[in-house]
């Protein structure tokens, strides 16, 4: 049974869950109305993970997603026919190949961009200077503790709870 104080907690997380989705919702039609790509989910990690970082190895790709590096080879092949990634050859480690945005990832993500100004001009200048930043420190703080928790915590909960260990 919850205590007054977790059933309160609980009903404001579920209402903010709720409105978080909604608008994850809504911003998620805007980007597919405004972008055409047709980019898979694991397609679009890659090229995110390689936009942050310039240029990367195939086996950092691996290593980021957790996959085979013959996994990412195979993603980053239909990327490359579309002119979203190029690959080239580390000229200090020959067997090492290098991944960075072609023409079509640099126009992917100077229209991601567009559609985040937009977003903060539409939605987030309607909010006070001040709301904004109370915001970012909480959301912030969050995921501080998210991470703190870790997630072999949270897995071996969830293992605890069904009795299975």
């Amino acid at each position: 049974m919850l205590a007054k104080d977790e059933k309160l907690i609980y009903k404001l997380v579920e209402e903010i869950n709720e409105a978080i989705y909604s608008m994850d919702s809504h911003f998620i039609k805007l980007h597919q109305n405004l972008i055409s790509d047709e980019l898979s989910p694991k397609q679009i990690i890659l090229l995110d993970f390689i936009n942050k970082n310039s240029q990367v190895t195939i086996g950092q790709i691996a290593n980021y997603m957790n996959i085979t590096s013959s996994a990412v080879g195979q993603l980053v092949s239909k990327l490359e026919e579309q002119h979203y990634v190029i690959r080239s050859i580390n000229p200090e480690n020959r067997r090492e190949i290098f991944v960075c945005l072609d023409t079509s990832g640099i126009k992917y993500f100077d229209r991601e961009e567009e559609i985040k100004q937009f977003i903060i001009s539409r939605y987030y200048s309607k909010l006070e200077l001040s709301e904004i930043v109370q915001l970012k420190e909480i959301v912030q703080k969050l995921n501080q503790i998210v991470l703190k928790e870790g997630i072999i915590n949270e897995i071996n909960d969830i293992h605890l709870k069904k009795g299975e260990i």
